[in-house]
């Protein structure tokens, strides 16, 4: 735990730097699937497809199935059976 004291002062660009650093980790999701990992999405508009993912921008993942790039938000996938 950092402890600041009165004696050193803080340097506000260098403290709003590490705070917003902390908050994009904090809003970011946490996708539990790497690139090249085998998936199984199922989704009601995009249907149930099994692929390779690809790409991972944000809570999105794409992959690919047929020669074709899906994307499912990361909850929609889960591991081959």
């Amino acid at each position: 735990m950092i402890q600041f004291t009165a004696d050193a002062p803080i340097r506000a660009g260098r403290l709003s730097g590490f705070l917003t650093k902390t908050l994009s980790r904090a809003r970011t999701a946490a996708i539990p699937y790497k690139i090249g990992d085998a998936v199984v999405g199922d989704d009601p508009f995009n249907g149930r497809r099994e692929g390779i993912v690809e790409v991972r921008n944000g809570a999105s993942v794409g992959i690919r199935s047929g020669g074709r790039l899906y994307f499912y938000d990361h909850r929609q996938l889960r591991r081959p059976d």
